[in-house]
């Protein structure tokens, strides 16, 4: 029950006790003898000791006395998660925003990322709408609408001169084909592959029979007059250097000189490579190259001497088909669908263009815009949920209670750290109702704190708009009394002494002493 002082209670008491007492003591001055007045002196101190302690009982009973409470913080996470890292321990002093508790994140991480990038994207198709089409798809429109133009054009007029002999040769031209694989190579033909046979096989066998003895001195004598000529060649250049510089000859001839020297040079150099060659013998892969060139000409004469086969023969009058074809459509000139078709290719590309000489319409910008604005709130739920796995203190306070571990899978809205804030602290009393009119909001108060030394200054900080412990008829005067109001007090200055749980008791609270 809280506290209050039954003051009016206490005053009838007292008065019918100083009305005792006058009574008795008139009956002893009227009636002065000592066997009476024994009794009567035993009697008045019997009601002054019952009066003063019943007066005691009242002042204690109307001290103002609570203990301090604070507000805890029970901090929980909006999504939960598994449990991947605990900073702090109980008792630990924690500062506003220092993470607390992290939660595995991963997936929430990604997903940021891709809500980010799609909000990127909105945005870019928003602004490709409000800039419209660029002027190069304009210019790519408007040729696309050319060229169907004069393909219709084309079609409506049908075929040129130019266009049916065109196909007329074509054609011939796949007859002749087709005649000529009908009847097979001819016999000058296979002719001139037996002789290109003959010639790749004789060139095959010198490859592998090599140079004679003669063929290699010649060789020999061919290098050793080139080696002569460009020795030659060399001294005249000398000396024709040394005439330019003296003035005797001009340029030109200088450059002849050098000329000359270097085209023997060459030719010396080309022989010794064919000399060494001779005596070497014919390299592997010329050698490999005869033996192919032969393998070649020998399957291009054989091929000749079977004829032409079946496929090609098929192929060609396939070819032959379809340039026949190709000239009788070209002669008929178009269909009526052909040109219905390219009309409506026109009418769309025409349509189109039109698009894009008007823009962007309004709706397709609102459209573009709201789609910007979905993708924005999307990264930002997609951030706060991310934000969700690291438990951060709101406020600076102190850790009561860790109610997990690392590994530990806690459920969304989990109460997982519980902390409070030492400087949030305020005490409770009750003033009875005869005294609330004394007592206002922002009055001062003297505390004395059970285990503090000295006096504590407080403030009023709340009156209570409702009585408690409040009987359900107040009829007399003491059964008012029995009313209180809650009075909520806050230290003036924060004091590390003071802990929440801590009994205290007013002393004085704004113009009322106890």
């Amino acid at each position: 029950m809280p506290v209050g002082g039954n003051v009016i209670g206490s005053q009838l008491e007292m008065q019918s006790a100083a009305t005792s007492i006058s009574g008795v003591w008139k009956l002893a001055m009227a009636h002065p003898n000592p066997k009476i007045l024994a009794p009567i002196i035993i009697v008045t101190g019997l009601l002054v000791a019952g009066w003063y302690i019943d007066r005691q009982r009242a002042r204690s009973r109307s001290v103002l006395s609570g203990f301090f409470e604070t507000q805890p913080i029970e901090l929980a996470s909006r999504i939960g998660g598994r449990v991947t890292e605990i900073r702090m321990k109980e008792g630990d002093a924690v500062a506003a925003g220092q993470t607390l508790v992290s939660f595995e994140a991963e997936s929430d991480r990604a997903e940021t990322q891709a809500r980010e990038a799609q909000a990127r994207q909105a945005e870019a198709v928003l602004l490709e709408s409000q800039h419209g089409p660029r002027i190069e798809e304009i210019r790519r429109q408007e040729h696309a609408v050319q060229e169907i133009q004069a393909a219709l054009d084309k079609l409506r007029n049908g075929p040129l001169p130019e266009e049916i002999k065109a196909a007329v040769a074509r054609l011939r031209q796949a007859e002749a084909e087709l005649g000529k694989v009908v009847a097979g190579p001819r016999k000058e033909e296979i002719e001139q592959l037996r002789a290109a046979e003959r010639m790749a096989r004789a060139k095959l066998a010198q490859a592998q029979r090599g140079l004679t003895d003669e063929e290699k001195a010649q060789t020999k004598a061919r290098e050793d007059a080139a080696s002569a000529q460009a020795t030659l060649a060399r001294t005249d250049l000398v000396r024709a250097e040394k005439l330019y510089d003296d003035g005797a000859v001009s340029r030109q001839f200088l450059d002849r000189a050098r000329t000359d020297m270097e085209a023997a040079e060459a030719r010396r150099k080309e022989l010794a490579e064919a000399r060494k060659r001779a005596y070497d013998g014919t390299p592997a892969e010329e050698m490999q190259q005869a033996r192919e060139g032969h393998k070649q000409a020998l399957a291009a004469l054989n091929m000749a001497l079977a004829g032409s086969r079946n496929e090609d023969i098929r192929a060609a009058e396939a070819q032959a088909v379809a340039a026949r074809e190709n000239l009788r459509l070209i002669r008929r000139g178009s269909r009526y669908e052909d040109i219905g078709a390219a009309e409506a290719r026109l009418g769309q590309a025409r349509a189109t263009l039109q698009e894009l000489y008007a823009g962007s319409r309004k709706e397709q910008i609102e459209q573009a815009r709201a789609a910007r604005e979905a993708a924005a709130a999307n990264a930002r739920a997609s951030r706060a949920n991310l934000q969700e796995r690291s438990l951060v203190a709101p406020r600076a306070g102190t850790i009561e209670r860790i109610l997990i571990g690392i590994g530990d899978l806690a459920a969304p809205g989990t109460e997982v750290v519980r902390m409070a804030d030492p400087v949030d602290l305020w005490l409770r009393v009750y003033v009875a109702e005869n005294k609330l009119s004394q007592v206002k909001t922002g009055d001062s108060a003297d505390i004395r704190v059970d285990g503090v030394n000295g006096t504590i200054k407080g403030i009023v900080e709340s009156i209570a708009t409702l009585g408690d412990f409040t009987p359900g008829n107040l009829q007399t005067p003491d059964e008012r009394g029995k009313q209180v109001f809650g009075v909520r007090l806050r230290l003036a200055n924060p004091d590390p002494r003071i802990k929440a749980g801590m009994f205290a008791t007013v002393r004085r609270i704004g113009t009322l002493e106890y």
